[in-house]
């Protein structure tokens, strides 16, 4: 049996309009903390943008968020893990002459920036990852050491844009995670970095740890697993290391998962 569950968000816990199944995720917390079992959020949103969608069931949950750069249980920060500001501010420059027109969120341990004469759409895209949210004219200003750097691109060529950012592969941790997302992060951060952190500090096994995902940013949490579940709707090559499918994220497909191997499928 497990005794940590970790989940992404976005497309795997979260449904297709970001909301969750309140009364049924928390019976199911329940039924976890009567069985030891510890349960954590691992995403690309903004410790305090899981927070603020889920509320006071977060009490005793991890949160990862920033993607995997920090780590928080209720009030206390416990990890965080950032990259040399001037290094960031040469990668947003090359970010803009790859596309004048992406859209660049950087991150610091404080705050989220982004910039401030971005489209209506892009912004809501923004405020829906990103809780403390600074816009700016110009995010050259920024002088904080980074945890990440976030690249969305409206039109969907992330897949191509990663390609001429090669050069900082050295540097720094690098995935396109969607056609629409790129996540930058310090080279020592990735979400299966950050879960065996998390897991040598409660002592629990990849073993003793089942995880859920549908983005290629999931891959390295795969990787720290025995149990490896991956939603209907997950891209294909994390599919094909998955050992379970579950249903998709629009039917509480991770909630209706535990639930069934805890033998209560009637919940």
């Amino acid at each position: 049996m497990f005794k940590l569950v970790v989940t992404d968000m976005d497309g795997t816990f979260l449904n297709s309009k970001s909301s969750f199944n309140r009364e049924k995720f928390e019976s199911l917390l329940t039924n976890l903390r009567d069985k030891g079992i510890r349960f954590a959020f691992c995403t690309g949103k903004q410790n305090e943008r899981v927070d603020a969608i889920v509320g006071d069931l977060t009490k005793d949950l991890f949160i990862i968020g920033d993607s995997a750069s920090r780590i928080k249980i209720n009030d206390m920060n416990i990890y965080a893990k950032t990259f040399n500001n001037q290094l960031g501010l040469e990668l947003i420059n090359t970010i803009k002459q790859i596309d004048e027109n992406l859209v660049v969120i950087v991150c610091t341990e404080g705050m989220a920036y982004a910039e401030e004469h971005i489209s209506e759409k892009e912004r809501d895209m923004v405020l829906g990852s990103y809780e403390k949210v600074t816009f700016v004219e110009d995010l050259n200003t920024i002088d904080k050491d980074m945890l990440k750097i976030t690249i969305f691109d409206i039109q969907g060529q992330c897949f191509e844009h990663v390609k001429g950012l090669n050069k900082y592969e050295d540097d720094l941790y690098i995935v396109a995670a969607e056609e629409n997302w790129i996540d930058i992060t310090h080279k020592d951060v990735d979400k299966g970095k950050t879960i065996r952190f998390l897991q040598q500090l409660l002592n629990i096994s990849s073993e003793q740890t089942i995880v859920f995902g549908d983005g290629l940013n999931d891959i390295p949490l795969f990787e720290n697993a025995r149990f490896k579940v991956a939603m209907d709707n997950a891209y294909s090559e994390l599919k094909r290391k998955a050992n379970l499918i579950s249903i998709d994220n629009d039917r509480d497909g991770v909630i209706k998962t535990l639930n069934t191997l805890l033998g209560n499928e009637d919940k």
